[in-house]
């Protein structure tokens, strides 16, 4: 283009155009609040830019625009099928379906270190994860799978140092050279104890038993990763992008203090350390989350004396399972696409994208299908994986990103000053903190100050087509039996002396002997530690209480829970409003029954009491008078309307509605879950907490 798209166009200043915008009022601030330190202009100038260039470049400290320098991200989905034929077949249609890495999910009986046979094994067996308990199982799962080629990541919760002796005694047993082995071990007994509150030790000796475990990957595994820091559960119990982000900061911290207390340099500790942020829908905050979590980590190291190329740490992207909704799950598949989205191009090493069924069931195949071509799609059809930071350069990504950095070193000095991350768990500091932010997000959902397509605005009736996998644990039920019969094993007693540095290699040796997971679990107390553990809230749960419970109701022999919509005028003059209740009450699972454009009140009234309907919502276009809308209401009420509610309108006919009789007003704003709780309560229709 030889001409600029301004010509002919007189200049404007941001002087003028804030005028025209507030209309004079000086009140009025051009902005979003995202959340409590971060927010969003309307309009961003030249005046902006924090710097002639804030991020560096791609490749070096700080590592704002990422590690990647145009490589693609790796791709990596999460098994947890229990029966391990199924998730061996599973992994291998993954991997040659475009997944690069795989994470296995150990079943409950192994996170937890139970034995065979002890109290509560069966009961856990094969409950949310694969059941592994020995090499021999391991190795049933991963048969197929080309080691040095795809990389391997454990998700064992306390028992992750034991799953990784097993995983290392795998590589051993097929081949695998130390310096090809590719993998992250992923103990992360913080992120454990946050969770579930418990730990089989001490915190402290927990993360003396991470320091170890670093040491020994790092000697003997040097290209794979012993520690992580996974946030998913904060961001789950309520953590805002800051939060998040000082919370993954302090944890970092202790662990690299446990590393380097084993023996490491700060360089090849955090060499160690593998961070997975939880990724929401809201594509630029997101996107600048990465790009901050790398600063910061960045100034976390240059403190600690690691030299300018060293100041990183692998950072994944997992989308998040606070938005994951059952009511619906089809919607699913847009909100980690935009998550994965603002993951990719936010710089992350690796995604793992939640399949839509996740939140009903076992994930299917379709479901497992869509996560790995969602990515595939990104990174080769859009091209985002051969591109480095789109957001750089953005007067607005740059300074968002600001914002959020400097908002989240916020929350990480407010952790420090309370002792660290352990000592911000034990005084309750987090729990209360993300209680808190949890209550405001959801009354933010209540009131639809906030969005939740399918959830809270826009909810789909019916059967929604998807179909729900009941995970099969028949294959393990008599896994408790037969990994009993094993004879005593000798050198157990080894494990509890070596050094740290050798702690893996002794437990690797074990584990080929035929130790079982429970037997390999480092440092078990005879009392286990507990705290309280902090409390997911997921963005549906309000609503999908309400939809399961009507959805009960009618399985149970009730009548479905209905609610007729008096529409006045022509359907054109009334289709907003009627629309709108629609989306209001259907949120619950109220069906809507809409009466079209009847031609007077006694047509409505007569409609009313034939259909046998106890519920109305007035749908009155601003076309109609308030005398209209009082006739109504009360020819309503005489035909047997238990509880009339009025649609909002102009005030004119809101007043002349509640003058009439009219029981409530509902309109934007008000509270979803406390106004439509009482619509099924007057339905015959109890939700239950």
């Amino acid at each position: 283009m030889t001409e600029s798209l301004a010509d002919g166009f007189d200049s404007v200043s941001f002087e003028q155009w804030s005028e025209a915008a507030t209309k004079g009022d000086a009140n009025f601030a051009l902005m979003t609040l995202l959340e409590n330190g971060v927010e969003a202009k309307w309009l961003y100038t030249r005046e902006d830019a924090i710097a002639p260039d804030p991020s560096g470049l791609p490749g070096k400290a700080p590592f704002t625009r990422g590690t990647r320098a145009g490589r693609h991200w790796q791709i990596r989905q999460e098994q947890t099928n229990p029966d391990r034929a199924r998730a061996n077949a599973e992994i291998l249609e993954d991997l040659n379906g475009g997944v690069t890495e795989v994470t296995l999910r150990f079943d409950r009986a192994a996170r937890e270190g139970l034995a065979p046979g002890s109290s509560g094994f069966d009961d856990a067996r094969g409950i949310d994860g694969i059941a592994i308990s020995n090499l021999d199982q391991l190795s049933q799962v991963l048969d197929g799978v080309y080691l040095d080629m795809a990389g391997v990541a454990l998700e064992a919760g306390a028992a992750a140092p034991a799953a990784a002796a097993l995983l290392a005694s795998h590589w051993r047993e097929n081949g695998v050279a130390p310096d090809a082995a590719l993998g992250s071990f992923r103990y992360d007994p913080l992120g454990c104890l946050a969770r579930t509150g418990e730990l089989p030790c001490s915190p402290e000796d927990a993360l003396a038993v991470a320091g170890g475990l670093a040491a020994s990957t790092k000697a003997d595994w040097p290209g794979v990763k012993s520690l992580a820091v996974d946030t998913g559960i904060y961001v789950e119990a309520g953590a805002t992008a800051s939060w998040e982000l000082g919370i993954a900061i302090a944890t970092g911290v202790e662990y690299l203090r446990a590393a380097v207390e084993a023996g490491l340099d700060p360089a090849a500790a955090a060499s160690q350390i593998e961070f997975t942020l939880s990724v929401g829908p809201d594509q630029f905050l997101e996107m600048s989350k990465f790009r901050a979590m790398r600063r910061l980590w960045a100034r976390v190291l240059e403190e600690a004396g690691v030299a300018d190329e060293d100041r990183h740490s692998s950072t994944y992207g997992k989308t998040s399972a606070r938005m994951i909704s059952a009511v619906d799950p089809w919607v699913n598949m847009l909100r980690v696409t935009t998550a994965a989205f603002a993951a990719g191009t936010g710089g992350a090493d690796g995604v793992t994208v939640t399949p839509f069924d996740a939140s009903i069931g076992q994930p299917g195949s379709l479901g497992r299908r869509i996560a790995r071509n969602t990515q595939i799609i990104l990174q080769d059809e859009s091209s985002l994986g051969r591109i480095a930071d789109p957001l750089a350069g953005s007067w607005y990504g740059e300074e968002l990103t600001d914002e959020v950095a400097r908002a989240g070193w916020e929350r990480f000095r407010e952790i420090e000053r309370e002792g660290g991350a352990l000592a911000a768990l034990r005084s309750g500091l987090i729990a209360t903190t993300l209680t808190g932010l949890a209550e405001e997000r959801e009354d933010d959902l209540n009131h639809r100050r906030r969005v939740m397509t399918g959830v809270n605005e826009f909810p789909l009736l019916g059967d929604d087509g998807a179909e729900p996998e009941v995970p099969d644990r028949s294959s393990v039920a008599s896994d408790s039996g037969r990994l009993a019969e094993r004879p005593d094993l000798a050198g157990l007693d080894r494990l509890g002396d070596a050094p740290a540095g050798e702690w893996l290699a002794t437990a690797t040796s074990l584990a080929s002997s035929g130790a079982r997971i429970d037997e390999l679990v480092p440092t078990r107390a005879e009392e286990p530690f507990s705290l309280p553990a902090l409390n997911p809230h997921p963005d549906s749960t309000p609503f999908e209480l309400m939809r399961r419970a009507a959805a009960d109701h009618e399985k149970a022999g009730g009548d479905r829970p209905q609610i007729y919509l008096a529409c006045m005028g022509t359907i054109a003059s009334h289709v907003n409003y009627a629309n709108w209740a629609k989306s209001f009450f259907e949120v619950a699972g109220v069906e809507t029954v809409p009466s079209g454009a009847l031609e007077s009140n006694e047509e409505q009234a007569k409609t009313l009491r034939g259909g046998g309907f106890e519920l109305v919502a007035v749908c009155a276009g601003r076309n109609q008078t308030p005398e209209d809308v009082a006739d109504l209401v009360t020819r309503l009420r005489d035909a047997g309307a238990q509880y009339i509610y009025m649609v909002n309108s102009t005030p004119e006919l809101n007043e002349a509605a509640m003058d009439a009789g009219a029981d409530e007003l509902v309109k934007n704003g008000v509270n979803l879950t406390g106004v439509l709780t009482a619509t099924l309560g007057r339905l015959g229709v109890e939700v239950k907490s």
